[in-house]
């Protein structure tokens, strides 16, 4: 939801107005007419005043209805609802039709009347208000229903609301005031295709204080809306709920959006991530930042926990789980690289007891990456697999592991080239496995062929293949220009030079994600180490990881994604909106088919002091995961 406010109520109409008239022009450019609904208060009135007279609103094309009705009251009543929107807008444009609800009429044969009316198209739009009691349309807090599952009802009208009608000067007393009324449900208004909410006067402040800064809950209404993505909230200087526009409170805070550049205010209540209202014409939150959980789509280990390693356990995936969460990475798939079969089922029973025992590792592990073991074993395409474990792909092995794995391998990376590469990658995707090309030195015509049998990855880009290739074509130039191939990209600053990292940005754009492919030794202070596979390895302060008196040939990535992201903002090479994307959203995109993952609830709120980013709170499946104030181990619940 959007929060517009304004200096004054005229300035509130008039904006409101302009937003409902674009929307309308908008709309019409893909549909033929349009179906609104108006809300009949004191309150809408100068935004109806705008609408009447607008010149460009083509209002033959558009069918309107009004959302609620007093129930018995005469028909030439002026406080009439219907009345009310004749004499405001209704009986000075030529609408396709009008469509009014009748009070007078048995209340359950009108329900039934009118629910088949709205029924016949969608809503297109919405213009409403709040209540001082925070009820939309006729919805007051005793009969609000979220889920309400008929479109139109019968409602007894609560006190406050029945007061709220003479504060209107629409009755004299409350006596004046019918107790029943007949209003469009919850759900009737909000699927509609955009919703203005206008709410001026000081007697509101109240109301929409409750509905931004409170729990969403039937106690308030109105709170719905501030989940709606489609929703301008229009408020007046006397509306506004707090002086000096300060909105952060214990349990809210404003914040950046760091993809959107948008600023939000953010409810969170109890430790839960609830909802943001999007503000305009509010003082911006100072470095403060927030954005969709980060997904590293490849990762051997972190922190100590090598993912590979035999002796891995439950506990230590837990451990590795934890340490991801406090960098901002809220999704994850352990990448398992080449390795005997035996030890690949051991590895792969350890990360399902570890997501059966601890259901927070469930939630992150999004699924498992096996990296090999159908891999080239050609010098330099290789890498850093034992060559001894290598083998040509096999579909078998796969329903293996993947039994074992309770359906949990999502990825698995592959050279094509192999023999009966294409016959896998087909029987692979048909499995509803993804297919990665890496570790490969595949020509021209077998990258075409892959792309052809499904395969839709190109694993860490520019490592894993052989040190020297063509001028042209290549496996890389092969890769770059193939347009049904995403391209994931370790930005560490040591895995690939940054003018590649440069094209491989410009030629795939929304197609480049970033992985970490980090090892154990990422997240660990620098020094040396003794790697399990028998060499011994130099993490420096930098973040380079080598082999130990082998003239700096790397032994992996020492950095975690988080550090990838920050690389990328500090060499200038992406804007942090786009460096942030291609952490989060684009993987996810690349996995799942999700354009928008914010839905998962998975956020991370952080500074960013100079060019460091530094990690305040985490948020899986919208609870808080990880606070840095609280300064204490994530604990599993």
């Amino acid at each position: 939801m959007k929060l517009i406010p304004n200096n004054s109520r005229l300035d509130m109409g008039i904006a409101a107005g302009k937003a409902v008239e674009n929307k309308i022009l908008e709309m019409l450019e893909e549909k033929t007419g349009l179906r609104i609904i108006f809300a009949a208060a004191p309150s809408q009135i100068e935004m109806l005043d705008y609408l009447r007279e607008s010149k460009l609103i083509p209002w033959k094309k558009i069918t309107a209805f009004h959302m609620d009705e007093y129930i018995g009251l005469n028909g030439a009543s002026p406080a009439l609802f219907a009345n009310f929107l004749k004499r405001h807008l209704f009986d000075h444009v030529p609408f396709h039709q009008v469509h009014l609800i009748n009070g007078l009429e048995d209340p359950n044969r009108e329900c039934a009347r009118y629910s088949r009316l709205l029924a016949e198209a969608p809503i297109d739009i919405v213009c409403m208000g709040i209540g001082e009691n925070g009820h939309i349309a006729f919805n007051d807090p005793p009969v609000a229903d979220f889920n309400d599952p008929v479109p139109v009802k019968k409602v007894k009208l609560e006190t406050a609301c029945r007061q709220q009608q003479v504060n209107d000067d629409c009755f004299d007393t409350l006596a004046d005031v019918p107790e029943y009324a007949l209003t469009l449900t919850i759900p009737a208004l909000i699927q509609a295709g955009y919703i203005s909410c206008v709410v001026p006067g000081a007697a509101k402040k109240e109301a929409v204080y409750n509905t931004l800064l409170g729990p969403v809950n039937h106690r308030c209404p109105a709170s719905i809306i501030k989940t709606l993505d489609h929703c301008d909230l229009f408020l007046d200087r006397d509306s506004y709920p707090t002086p000096a526009g300060d909105l952060a409170y214990p349990d809210n805070f404003v914040s950046n959006n760091c993809i959107s550049g948008s600023l939000c205010l953010i409810n969170h209540h109890d430790n839960t991530w609830g909802s943001m209202v999007e503000l305009k014409n509010h003082p911006p939150a100072e470095n403060e930042y927030f954005g969709p959980g980060l997904a590293d789509l490849q990762i051997n280990g972190i922190s100590g926990i090598d993912f590979n390693h035999p002796d891995l356990t439950p506990e230590a995936v837990f451990k590795a789980t934890s340490y991801l969460l406090s960098q901002g990475v809220t999704t994850y798939l352990p990448t398992l690289i080449t390795n005997s079969p035996e030890t690949i089922e051991k590895l792969l029973k350890t990360l399902v007891r570890a997501c059966e025992k601890y259901p927070l590792v469930d939630q992150c592990i999004e699924g498992i990456h096996l990296e090999g073991p159908f891999i080239s074993p050609s010098p330099g395409a290789k890498g850093a697999h034992d060559e001894q474990y290598i083998q040509n792909p096999s579909w078998n092995l796969i329903k293996t592991f993947q039994k074992i794995s309770g359906n949990r391998i999502r990825l698995v990376t592959m050279a094509p080239e192999s023999e009966g590469g294409m016959e896998f990658i087909r029987k692979c995707v048909d499995a509803g496995i993804k297919v990665a090309i890496g570790h490969s030195s595949a020509d021209s015509r077998t990258v075409s062929a892959a792309v052809a049998a499904g395969a839709s990855l190109s694993t860490h880009l520019g490592n894993g293949i052989p040190l020297e290739l063509p001028r042209h074509p290549n496996l890389l130039w092969d890769q770059l220009a193939a347009d049904g191939l995403y391209t994931s990209i370790i930005a560490d600053g040591f895995h690939v030079p940054d003018n590649f990292l440069k094209v491989v940005f410009e030629l795939k754009g929304r197609k480049a994600f970033l992985v970490s492919d980090a090892t154990n030794f990422a997240g660990m202070p620098s020094g040396e180490y003794d790697a399990h596979i028998g060499n011994k390895v130099v993490l420096s302060k930098t973040g380079r990881l080598s082999v130990k008196n082998e003239d700096g040939l790397l032994a992996g990535a020492g950095k975690n994604l988080l550090e990838n992201v920050q690389y990328l903002v500090k060499s200038k090479l992406k804007p942090l909106s786009s460096a942030w994307a291609m952490a989060s959203s684009i993987p996810l995109e690349y996995l799942n088919g999700e354009l928008d993952p914010s839905h998962r609830g998975d956020w991370v709120r952080f500074e960013l002091l100079g060019k460091v980013i530094r990690i305040l709170q985490v948020y899986k499946n919208s609870k808080l995961v990880y606070d840095v104030a609280e300064e204490t181990d994530i604990v599993e619940k």
